[in-house]
């Protein structure tokens, strides 16, 4: 045997005796947690559950993670366990119940309000802002705190009664921005070519690719959205502080000057009262005590306290045994093909959700809530071909537009009776477009050339070779194609003149409030009310809402519970913790594929993803 042929064997076992060790253990710890999960599975149905006690204690309102309309559950990947990349998920109506109870409780002391940490739209920040005006209003204590308000965080903190800052934080309420990154000269520097096709003179979201700087459509339809939406939150919160209007825009705009002579950005805040204190946390926690002082009578701890979904434990719900339903299917996320997830809208899930309201003749009528910016076509028409076989049972459909229903979430209401939105809705952007990648730049820079023969035309083009005219022709007549059966869907269902709808598609993008006015949405309300307003259309006086969510593999359901039980965190750097996001994104760089994939989406939505 060779003295390489020894390393070789050597490394060999290295390597087996690794593997073994590695899988030895890893059934280890799984049959380990399987163990406690059977044996906390046992101890819980024996166990009685105990009633929660609100009396005299503070409501602690810190939801950590985003909001969303419907949790969203699935099997985490091994990307998710080793970034610990899971997201907790609260359901806004969730919030906005335990609000709302706790606006008339006088079992609770007070509420403490801290959700500088909690994602969310504008229009759900506004829902929970006017929760907690609610509770204020009634005359209840609502102290809210944070290390920095960001606008969403700041809206809804400016409505307790005081409002606590961080000695080291800061008021970030600084309005809406929008900024992109241009990289049209990036891929021609690496020779990478990317084709743009286009239906909609709005449609500005393949701009990056495309421009240098932002368009003039672009900037027109940013600031005839954000402007009102930006005034509209400076009034309420200028309102809830009793500070004079104005005030938010002078401060964004005069902070940095204001910050050179007193670098102290929360002592700014406080003196423009902002703000009623700076804290640090154990001021806070000391000043909590001599207000709200704890059983213990501890001032080193924090007030007795109910957590939120204790205290909605304490809900009772109604019951209604009414033989009619009314179905909610959601649409929440980015439209694709494939089962929904969090912030995945798929269109299987989806689908397989209305056929069940098919199916059940007991299911009255259908609200479909939509709160997506869209996504592919072809995925959207897989929703709108099942809605449109529960339309024809004779069956009416309501669409409720939540925080975001543009693109293909427009699309997929184009067979509704009614279509509502919320007030901030950001809807519209009725427009389509294309985008293909050739990396005949690149193999031309290399030095390596491409040939062939085909036995077909249209098999003849691969994208290593220059896009020919033709080609380039046939996609565009595809994407005009999907534009004018884009519009002229919207333009059947809102019973107006095609040539009305296209002067107001263009892929642009409208608040729930203008779109109303242009005809695009019919009334202004929330999912309540549009489920109101499905029943009326139905005829029925009594009913039951039912609300269908993904169906999980019980193998799902079991793995959820172990890492939910065990509360199981692999910390890793955020590096890493970015590079397996983008590997999870399945973000290709380039595309060899020839599928082209036609998308109605909303990129200007991007500037309102959740904080």
């Amino acid at each position: 045997m060779s003295k390489t042929q020894s390393i070789w064997s050597k490394a060999d076992k290295f390597l087996t005796l690794t593997r073994k060790i590695f899988l030895n253990s890893a059934t280890i710890l799984v049959l380990i947690l399987i163990t406690f999960s059977m044996i906390a599975a046992i101890g819980t149905i024996f166990s009685s559950e105990e009633k929660v006690n609100t009396e005299n204690k503070v409501l602690w309102f810190k939801p950590v993670g985003v909001v969303v309309d419907t949790k969203t559950t699935s099997s985490p990947t091994i990307e998710d366990i080793l970034a610990n990349m899971s997201t907790q998920q609260h359901e806004l109506a969730d919030l906005l119940k335990v609000l709302e109870k706790a606006a008339t409780d006088e079992s609770l002391s007070a509420v403490y309000l801290n959700v500088s940490e909690l994602g969310m739209y504008y229009a759900s920040a506004f829902e929970i802002a006017n929760a907690v005006k609610n509770i204020r209003d009634n005359g209840k204590q609502v102290i809210a705190y944070a290390e920095i308000f960001e606008n969403n965080s700041y809206l809804i903190s400016s409505q307790a009664n005081q409002v606590f800052l961080n000695n080291y934080g800061g008021v970030g309420a600084f309005g809406l921005s929008r900024k992109r990154e241009y990289i049209k000269d990036l891929y021609e520097n690496i020779k990478l070519n990317y084709h743009v096709f286009i239906a909609g003179d709005f449609k500005t979201g393949p701009e990056p690719y495309t421009r240098n700087s932002m368009s003039e459509e672009d900037k027109l339809s940013w600031r005839e959205f954000a402007d009102p939406l930006w005034q509209k939150m400076t009034n309420m919160m200028e309102a809830g502080r009793g500070i004079p209007k104005g005030t938010m825009q002078k401060y964004g705009d005069s902070l940095w000057e204001l910050s050179i002579d007193n670098p102290r950005i929360s002592e700014i805040a406080l003196d423009l009262n902002l703000v009623d204190r700076i804290v640090t946390r154990e001021e806070l926690r000391h000043w909590m005590f001599q207000e709200l002082p704890n059983k213990k009578n501890d001032k080193n701890h924090f007030p007795d306290s109910v957590s939120i979904y204790e205290y909605l434990s304490t809900i009772e719900e109604k019951k209604d045994n009414s033989k009619n339903k009314i179905a909610v299917v959601n649409v929440e996320g980015t439209i694709t093909t494939g089962e929904a997830a969090y912030n995945i809208a798929g269109a299987d899930t989806i689908v397989e959700n209305i056929q069940k309201a098919i199916k059940d003749k007991s299911v009255k009528a259908l609200v479909l809530r939509v709160n997506s910016p869209g996504g592919d076509v072809w995925s959207s028409e897989l929703i709108t071909n099942s809605l449109n076989e529960f339309k024809e049972t004779g069956r009416p459909i309501v669409s409720s537009m939540g925080d975001i229903a543009a693109s293909g979430g427009v699309w997929v209401t184009t067979l509704s009776d009614e279509i509502w939105a919320k007030p901030e809705t950001l809807t519209g952007s009725i427009g389509v477009y294309g985008i293909i990648t050739t990396i005949d730049g690149i193999y031309d820079w290399a030095g390596v050339s491409v040939d062939g023969i085909a036995s077909t035309k249209a098999g003849e083009w691969d994208p290593r070779l220059p896009m020919p005219n033709y080609v380039s022709q046939a996609i565009q007549a595809d994407v005009d194609h999907t534009y004018d059966e884009f519009v002229s869907k919207v333009a059947q269902n809102r019973d107006m003149p095609y040539k009305e709808v296209l002067a107001i598609a263009a892929g642009r993008i409208w608040s729930g409030e203008k779109a109303q006015q242009l005809g695009l949405v019919d009334e202004i309300g929330d999912l309540n009310d549009a489920i109101e307003s499905a029943a009326k259309l139905a005829n029925i006086n009594e009913y039951r809402i039912v609300t269908y969510k993904k169906e999980l593999d019980p193998i799902d359901i079991f793995i959820s519970e172990i890492l939910d039980n065990f509360d199981i965190k692999i910390n890793i750097g955020k590096r890493t913790k970015q590079l397996l996001s983008l590997f999870d994104s399945q973000y290709q760089f380039i595309d060899n594929e020839k599928n082209i994939n036609i998308a109605a989406y909303c990129f200007e939505c991007d500037f309102i993803q959740p904080e």
